[in-house]
């Protein structure tokens, strides 16, 4: 497994890469961590911009600390990127880079991690198995990746599902009026004590209130992912870690340059081809990783927004 990990230099002195390596080190038994290409990537032009790039750790730790090595009109394009702010743009230039040098590493796998997440307690060996398992499953290779890191917080009550819900409190309605009406036709205590006041009321009245408290407990309360793996092909956010099956690399490397001047975001780009290629996408629960980045490295204005990008399951884990 090629894990490739992007990072900028936060605009304040915090830094987080630090603990975003050590925690996916952390733990991993010898073979474990020889199975790993660990490749850093100082997405910086000029790379001792990033305080981190002379750190003696950072190359005691990785397996190969990746800069630019691009043509003279790729890199006047990237200081431009860098000097106009233009971090959307910029992001998708690197993410195709760093997925096509993870794919020249020849592992099976490619996994690229944002700089500012924490890694939970085996990841690794859960990932391997949960991509095994996927991999005997998706026998054809229509599927695009492993989800990393979701935030439950799109795993609501989606307005696009009302028909779905609606359906479900009509079924409980009609199921709960026959068991009540059936119930008073074969009992004859029930028929003295269940009277056409008391089956409206319980119907009409009570049924409602305990459907609209279920609505409101949240259905991360009421009906929460189970551990293992799961289909994710809506509502899954954001582009914290995701693990990529080496064959559908130079699709998604070729895509990623398409894009470079579009108007996405790296997740945004991912859904939208996955959708329009019929791709599948699989998350492992509980989630592999925890964004822990409070400042955003696109600068002023995204760090509201980063603040709250956050997975409570992890906690428990």
């Amino acid at each position: 497994m090629c894990i490739g990990i992007a990072t900028v230099a936060r605009p304040s002195a915090q830094q987080y890469v630090q603990g975003t390596i050590g925690s996916l080190l952390h733990g991993l038994r010898e073979e474990e961590r020889r199975s790993i290409y660990l490749m850093p990537f100082i997405a910086h032009t000029r790379p001792t911009d990033h305080p981190i790039y002379r750190e003696p750790w950072l190359a005691v730790l990785s397996n190969r600390i990746l800069e630019y090595d691009v043509s003279e009109e790729d890199r006047a394009r990237l200081q431009q990127f860098e000097e106009s702010h233009l971090f959307r743009n910029k992001s998708m230039y690197d993410y195709g880079y760093l997925l096509q040098k993870c794919h020249e590493t020849g592992a099976s796998w490619i996994t690229m991690v944002e700089d500012d997440v924490l890694a939970r307690a085996r990841w690794y060996p859960e990932a391997r198995h949960a991509l095994e398992r996927i991999r005997a499953e998706e026998s054809d290779g229509r599927w695009l990746y492993l989800r990393m890191f979701y935030t439950e917080g799109l795993l609501g009550w989606n307005s696009e599902e009302w028909v779905r819900y609606l359906g479900w409190s009509l079924v409980s309605f009609l199921v709960l009026l026959a068991v009540l009406v059936g119930a008073r036709i074969k009992s004859s205590r029930l028929q003295r004590s269940l009277s056409n006041l008391n089956v409206i009321m319980i119907c009409f009245i009570a049924l409602p209130a305990f459907i609209i408290l279920y609505f409101m407990a949240g259905r991360i309360s009421m009906q929460p992912l189970a551990p293992g793996v799961h289909k994710m092909d809506r509502f899954g956010c954001c582009s914290q870690g995701f693990v990529f099956p080496r064959a559908i690399v130079p699709r998604l490397i070729d895509r990623t340059r398409k894009a470079m001047h579009e108007d996405y975001y790296v997740d945004m780009l991912l859904e939208r081809w996955a959708d329009a290629e019929h791709l599948k996408r699989y998350v492992l629960v509980p989630s592999m990783l925890q964004h822990v980045g409070a400042k955003s490295s696109k600068g002023w204005g995204y760090d509201e927004s980063a603040g709250t990008t956050w997975n409570f399951g992890f906690e428990d884990h």
